[in-house]
């Protein structure tokens, strides 16, 4: 009687995984795991399950679907490495946008407590110009691993990239997150767009802030058309980071779909940090060693009277402080 009474926890946990399968059209990958094993499901099939593209001709010059073929099988989902010290290793990279690093690592944390990967809520960053907004945003991606396209779209005057181009255009050409998820292999790699509050209003093929409404949305983004395959395309997973000066000229439905956040000027300490990371960055693109500068006493006072406007004066500052350094050597 005990036993046929016990709920058969197994049969129940599986039942779920086969619901989910359904619903979002993931595929567990038990042969090639993403991250750790417990990740769960780790591969997803983006396209319709019984979608595969036309051969390509030897006829034709090129393949029509060459960008997008990767996506015929199921790609992987990305998860963090080391995630235990990822949130620390960007903060100290990034100590003035705590709350921004807490919001975008939300998703990987609940990967980490449950061992489910879940889509992120979109993120938009607010700030003054050259507070770094999306600076954070790409440490934090490439450190976790995720591959990162950032994207101005202050003087995309139409939306036709984003949704694909018809293949009656000479353009024509599929949707750039259908691309990105090929061309990465993943599911869920990271869209920047940057400077969203300046996306020109009232294009011709329709303007960025009303064209990402359908991917900022789950059950849209799920199923979302790509004009160019006129096929459904999963981008559900997909990152989206948007960031913007002005939140009054953020659309009111864009907003809702985002989670907001203000990230602010760099002050005190964190000046001198942040010139300290910048100067070790510059150091590592010109394959020197990060070591060999240090920021003196009387420059670190220089740096926090002069750089507190944005990173960007900051990072030409800094420079010039390098620079100057190495002259001295040269001298000596």
């Amino acid at each position: 009687m005990t036993q046929s009474n016990t709920p058969d926890t197994q049969t129940d946990s599986l039942s779920s995984e086969a619901f989910l399968e359904e619903l979002l059209g993931i595929v567990p990958d038990k042969e090639n795991p993403v991250g750790e094993e417990r990740s769960g499901f780790t591969s997803l099939k983006v396209l319709p399950e019984d979608h595969s593209f036309p051969e390509h001709s030897p006829s034709r010059r090129t393949d029509r679907f060459a960008s997008v073929r990767r996506l015929e099988n199921p790609v992987k989902l990305h998860t963090p490495r080391n995630f235990s010290t990822l949130k620390a290793r960007v903060m100290e990279a990034c100590p003035h946008a705590p709350q921004a690093v807490e919001v975008l690592a939300s998703s990987d944390e609940e990967w980490a407590e449950w061992g489910k990967v879940v889509p992120m809520r979109p993120v938009l960053l607010f700030g003054p110009p050259g507070c770094g907004k999306s600076t954070v945003a790409r440490l934090y991606h490439e450190m976790a691993g995720y591959p990162v396209k950032t994207i101005n779209v202050s003087g995309m005057t139409d939306a036709l990239s984003l949704m694909g181009v018809h293949q009656s255009f000479g353009e024509a050409k599929p949707s750039l997150v259908t691309e990105w998820m090929a061309g990465t292999e993943l599911a869920n790699p990271c869209i920047i767009l940057d400077e969203i509050d300046k996306a020109p209003r009232g294009g011709q093929h329709g303007n960025v802030q009303d064209v990402m409404l359908q991917f900022l949305e789950g059950m849209e983004a799920g199923s979302f058309n790509d004009v160019y395959l006129n096929l459904p395309v999963n981008a559900g997973y997909v990152r989206w980071v948007l960031t913007a000066n002005d939140l009054a000229q953020v659309s009111e439905p864009l907003r809702s779909r985002c989670r907001i956040v203000h990230v602010e000027q760099p002050q005190g300490q964190d000046v001198i940090l942040l010139a300290r990371r910048i100067m070790a960055e510059i150091a590592r693109e010109r394959d020197l060693l990060p070591q060999w500068f240090i920021l003196s006493q009387e420059e670190e006072e220089l740096v926090q009277r002069y750089c507190t406007k944005d990173l960007r004066s900051m990072r030409q500052y800094v420079e010039v402080i390098m620079k100057d350094q190495m002259t001295h050597w040269k001298v000596a």
